[in-house]
């Protein structure tokens, strides 16, 4: 064998020698992005987790107030509602007039606490799902006449989950709180539709066409919860949302969740 067969052979074992090191070395680097994928899909997964246990403790919080609510406050008033009766029966001219003004005033009362009751836990969303418990929602806040809410459903029977469900339904509750407060809309149209596969429903507003500005930009400002709160309820259930500016003025909002029906 030749000095140049020597250094030939030795080029080739060299050569074949680097390509070992740099295939040991990316493999090496894969295998650390694999790890590295892997804790933190680990840590999202726990940050869903602890997030789902705090949003279940706060609405498990809510029932019980609602339910002291109803239950306690709720009867109080309904006696003292029918105690006022009594009294306005037995009551002088001079009386009367007085008497009904308190039972007006206690009316609105106990209007009120169906609302704040409902709103801290919706009984309805338990018992006849998301669509009724929607339009029983927009039903509730026409009576307090402070915007015009128009509620739309396709009349499909799908039924949701009832995790699903009550974040659906806490979003739209807060797209609805944001319009009041920033949109200065005179109406609202919600629009509830559904297939087999995707759950939509739409919030449209006829108002100012900055909701979804003054969303994103409390995002950035400290202890404002907001879109934070509204994106991580969807997060948790694998929905999204995205915001539009209507045709003629105003804001789209348009909440989707895939696989939204209840697994057997």
């Amino acid at each position: 064998m030749n000095f140049v067969e020597i250094i030939l052979i030795g080029t080739i074992v060299m050569f074949m020698l680097g390509i070992f090191v740099v295939t040991l070395v990316i493999l090496q680097q894969k295998q650390v992005i694999q790890y590295k994928l892997k804790l933190k899909d680990k840590d999202l997964l726990l940050q869903k987790e602890m997030l789902r246990a705090a949003l279940q403790g706060q609405e498990s919080e809510r029932k019980r107030i609602s339910e002291d609510l109803h239950d306690e406050v709720g009867a109080q008033l309904s006696v003292l509602k029918l105690n006022l009766n009594h009294l306005q029966q037995q009551a002088q001219d001079a009386q009367v007039d007085r008497i009904k003004e308190t039972k007006e005033f206690t009316d609105t009362i106990i209007q009120q606490l169906r609302f704040i009751s409902q709103s801290l836990h919706p009984q309805a969303l338990e018992n006849l799902g998301l669509s009724h418990a929607l339009d029983s929602f927009c039903n509730l806040m026409n009576k307090n006449k402070t915007i015009a809410i128009h509620y739309k459903t396709d009349g499909n029977k799908y039924g949701v989950d009832k995790e699903k469900a009550l974040n659906v339904y806490r979003v739209v509750q807060e797209l609805i709180n944001n319009i009041l407060k920033h949109a200065e809309a005179q109406n609202i149209t919600i629009t509830y539709q559904a297939s087999p596969q995707l759950l939509k429903i739409t919030v449209e507003d006829d108002g100012n066409g900055r909701l979804a500005g003054i969303l994103e930009a409390s995002k950035q400002k400290q202890g404002s919860l907001g879109l934070k709160n509204i994106e991580s309820r969807l997060n948790i259930i694998g929905g999204n949302i995205n915001f539009a500016k209507n045709t003629t003025k105003g804001t789209i909002a348009e909440i989707q969740v895939a696989n939204f029906q209840p697994t057997i």
